[in-house]
């Protein structure tokens, strides 16, 4: 394979990854498509061979992915959900736009994917889902995981638990409610309150909403409002502790 082909096309390769295209190729080294794809045999041959040649570190499609999200991740931290752009995500990700069109599709694809993707939000499913049978014991991990994750991602937090109602009625219409981590606590407060652990006469969205009050109240308010920095380890049992005095049937509260 003709050196002058292999160089433009790991030119290509860092700048746009391996989305660019053999019309780019063609305008780079002169050559006519019908002579590169004699020469090459095919794009993924050509991106085979200068990897092997060390000419390029191919990025496979996780990594692309875990690129693409972590400029997500920072774009929405500072421009929000609505305003932030494929083109912004892009260029924070150090990827052509085309590259996230071709993997999500489209904004809201790739924001919905990123909404599901949030590490601790998964945590907390997982915790929930396989819950241990000891109520204190899950809601202690569950506040845990959301406490550190607020402590880390201030600003991203900020937007994702937005006051602004635009913000709010879009993060809504583009992630699915059924997977949601409200949904999720609430399906685990329904199963506590028919094995008798919680209390019946309020709806379990309400017990999750009181349970997740407690957390932005400590996370987000306290921190802003009142000049109280946010304590996970300290706070944690608190917020649990609060939640269950009042969540209990009376019968299993303490005396």
């Amino acid at each position: 394979m003709p050196g002058d082909i292999k160089q433009a096309a790991a030119l290509l390769f860092r700048l746009k990854g391996p989305d660019f295209t053999l019309d780019e190729l063609q305008q780079q080294t002169g050559i006519s498509r019908a002579t590169l794809y004699r020469r090459i045999g095919s794009k993924q041959a050509l991106i085979a061979a200068l990897a092997d040649e060390n000419l390029i570190e191919p990025d496979p499609r996780g990594d692309i992915d875990s690129r693409i999200f972590e400029a997500t991740r920072n774009v929405v931290a500072s421009h929000g959900f609505i305003a932030c752009t494929m083109e912004q995500i892009a260029g924070e990700a150090g990827l052509g736009v085309a590259t996230l069109y071709r993997h999500f599709g489209d904004k809201e694809n790739l924001l919905t994917s990123f909404i599901a993707r949030i590490k601790p939000m998964l945590a907390i499913k997982s915790v929930l889902q396989n819950e241990n049978g000891n109520i204190d014991d899950d809601l202690k991990r569950v506040v845990d995981i959301a406490l550190d994750f607020f402590a880390e991602n201030a600003d991203l937090v900020k937007i994702i638990f937005s006051w602004q109602s635009a913000e709010r009625a879009y993060l809504d219409k583009i992630r699915h409610n059924s997977t949601s981590t409200h949904n999720q606590i609430s399906q685990y407060m329904e199963r506590q309150q028919q094995n008798g652990t919680l209390r019946k006469d309020l709806p379990p969205e309400d017990l999750a909403l009181n349970l997740t009050g407690l957390l932005l109240q400590y996370a987000l308010h306290a921190p802003a409002h009142i000049a109280r920095p946010l304590n996970p380890a300290k706070d944690s049992k608190t917020i649990v502790s609060l939640f269950l005095d009042g969540a209990r049937p009376a019968r299993q509260r303490p005396d």
